[in-house]
């Protein structure tokens, strides 16, 4: 009889578990697939790619009552391991969903094997303009474009007496990015009376680390200014050599992307006097950036960078698409990403329902020795003009 009475008891409270809310089991996480270089030359671009997005998932919270849960990979900046470290995210992690991508290699090597992944892909920083319209589950929300990055350096250098006399001599990175970045510069600096020196560009092996040839190119060229299309921690690099080689006396230099703060700060006053137009500055003084700066800054200890600000603002678009469509599904989540947007650091960022690439506001900055500053920083990215959205483009129609 005993036994009867407790196996009744059990049975009761068992139903009252199941039933009761405050006994609910802990719902499952929902998994991010993140896709950063951690290894080889980005390697700090990577860190602080993965930064800013877990920044955006420590203000997000849970996505539909759920946690969020982020599995990061290193691509190593290599097309064919992002492509391998995409399909055991997918496939064997459970992700719905893969964000972050450095270069337009990785970026494109991902998007045309996204119907096999079957995800939605939304890039932080891929700036090809292959990426526009590409595919119902690829998204670009974060960094410019090519097209949009070379309006802003037009506009910047059109704007400036002491930029738009000059001719320019214009080196990239040898691979699509590169191409595609001095190509779209090339094109609209012509129509707008820029003078070139070389219209087809030289093309510099990713793993230059010597540019005395080519800085004595520049030097022969009689060409007094320099468009360049590297990837960012190459930048101090290059303007480090060409000011041991007293180039930055007579030359004036521009870049396709906005180099890194910490890589500045190792290239000290050599980094003087590059200007470029990009998302963001932590010299950008509105509410948001400095909260977002400030907090940034005393979570990690380094200086705020433009890699993590895209991030952040990538994964909160991200993270708001999966909630509006109320579910994981990727044709859901894709429909509720067209036209998303977020009001963050660099104001707002909307994903064109048009081409499913982002539309924001930019700013052209000069690197300057930088005023007194809560990071210890010796040099700003000093903001000089801000270019509305509608004057980046491109149109949606």
């Amino acid at each position: 009889m005993k036994k009867a009475i407790r196996t009744a008891l059990l049975l009761v409270l068992a139903g009252a578990f199941l039933l009761a809310p405050n006994f609910a089991v802990a719902a499952d996480p929902i998994k991010i697939g993140v896709l950063v270089p951690l290894t080889g030359i980005v390697a700090q671009s990577g860190v602080e790619m993965k930064d800013g997005i877990e920044m955006a998932v420590k203000e997000k919270g849970t996505i539909l009552g759920r946690p969020i849960e982020l599995v990061v990979e290193d691509t190593q900046i290599k097309p064919d391991v992002a492509v391998s470290k995409a399909e055991k995210l997918v496939f064997k992690d459970g992700c719905v969903a893969l964000i972050g991508g450095f270069s337009s290699g990785v970026g494109l090597a991902l998007a045309k094997n996204i119907d096999r992944l079957k995800v939605p892909f939304l890039t932080t920083h891929v700036m090809t303009t292959e990426f526009y319209g590409m595919h119902k589950w690829v998204f670009r929300s974060g960094q410019l474009a090519n097209d949009q990055t070379a309006v802003g350096n037009v506009k910047g250098i059109l704007s400036r007496p002491d930029l738009k006399d000059r001719t320019y001599y214009v080196i990239v990175h040898d691979y699509a990015w590169g191409h595609d970045g001095g190509k779209r510069f090339i094109e609209l600096a012509k129509k707008n009376g820029i003078k070139i020196y070389n219209e087809d560009f030289d093309k510099a092996p990713t793993s230059t680390k010597d540019w005395s040839s080519y800085i004595s190119k520049i030097k022969a060229s009689g060409a007094d200014g320099v468009y360049i299309v590297f990837i960012t921690n190459v930048i101090p690099v290059f303007t480090k050599q060409a000011a041991d080689f007293g180039l930055l006396k007579t030359c004036k230099i521009i870049t396709a992307a906005a180099p890194g703060p910490m890589e500045l700060e190792e290239g000290g006053e050599a980094c003087y006097g590059i200007f470029g137009a990009s998302d963001w500055s932590w010299d950008v003084n509105t509410p948001v950036s400095d909260a977002w700066e400030k907090k940034f800054w005393e979570t990690y200890k380094i200086i705020p960078s433009d890699a993590a600000v895209h991030s952040y603002v990538g994964a909160m678009n991200l993270f708001n698409g999966i909630e509006k469509a109320k579910s994981t599904d990727p044709d859901k989540i894709a429909d509720a990403l067209r036209g998303m947007s977020f009001d963050g650091p660099y104001g707002t960022v909307r994903i064109s329902a048009f081409d499913n690439c982002a539309r924001n506001d930019a700013v052209l900055t000069e690197t300057m020795a930088a005023p007194p500053n809560p990071y210890g920083a010796k040099v700003v990215m000093k903001v000089l003009k801000t270019f509305k959205a509608e004057e980046l483009g491109p149109p949606e129609k």
